[in-house]
């Protein structure tokens, strides 16, 4: 069973075995130098961390941070680290060996142990922003990243998943790029996957929304929606059978 834990924004870690994909791990105050204070510590410290892999969505400090990956790649020299054209030549700059890196620009595939890695198209501010597929064998997890609905998104996100989502994290603060709740519901429609979760709020006092408002259209709606709690482990297989957190 994969197991789920959000680490805040856009940050989770998806476990399954021995392999862990960690995505967007802002564990800093980077972001305070452009005007944003965090309302709540990490969850995790780089210690804790112990990741196969680290995919970010995008060359912003919330995804990825650059006080953080260096001491990430310097902790853990079989890491390797995943994402767009934008990414890619930050990670270098940040001095991450380029044998580590892999790109990952939209409809692009890797292998991390049992896990199929895919970048989603998103439209966002950096241009190369993208979302992420996570899949093994049992589960297809939809990681929306930073992106606004454009027109077609849905469409173009069915086709690529070639299967039912089963989980859709969906980002909801409704500015600096990104969808708000009204927008993200009409992506849930367009998508129907299982279970949907609201990310990319709470972190910031300057960029942060209620996700309740979402999750209760979604029920209303027919689908099971859950907000998560940060730092917690949660099944996949308990998500798709209603034991919600």
């Amino acid at each position: 069973n994969m197991k789920l834990i959000w680490i805040t924004q856009a940050g989770f870690i998806f476990e399954t075995g021995s392999t862990r994909i960690v995505t967007d791990p802002y564990l800093s105050d980077a972001a305070e130098k452009k005007g944003f204070t965090r309302l709540i510590g990490p969850p995790l410290s780089v210690p804790q961390l112990k990741p196969t892999a680290i995919f970010c969505s995008h060359d912003h400090v919330d995804h990825l941070d650059p006080l953080s990956i260096p001491k990430i790649a310097d902790s853990y020299p079989n890491c390797v680290f995943l994402g767009p054209t934008s990414v890619v030549k930050s990670l270098k700059e940040m001095g991450v060996n380029e044998t580590r890196i892999r790109k990952l620009d939209k409809g692009e595939q890797t292998e991390v142990g049992l896990i199929r890695l895919t970048a989603t198209p998103a439209f966002h501010t950096d241009r190369y922003a993208v979302g992420l597929f996570v899949e093994t064998q049992e589960f297809l997890i939809y990681l929306s990243g930073d992106t606004l609905n454009a027109p077609g998104f849905e469409t173009d996100i069915r086709h690529l998943a070639n299967r039912r989502i089963d989980v859709a994290i969906i980002c909801v603060n409704g500015r600096l790029g990104n969808m708000g709740g009204d927008d993200a519901l009409r992506l849930v429609k367009g998508i129907e996957p299982r279970v949907v979760i609201p990310m990319h709020y709470g972190l910031f006092a300057e960029n942060t929304v209620d996700p309740v408002p979402f999750v209760t259209s979604c029920r209303k709606a027919g689908f099971i929606a859950t907000t998560l709690p940060i730092g917690l482990g949660i099944g996949i297989e308990d998500l798709l059978a209603g034991r919600l957190p």
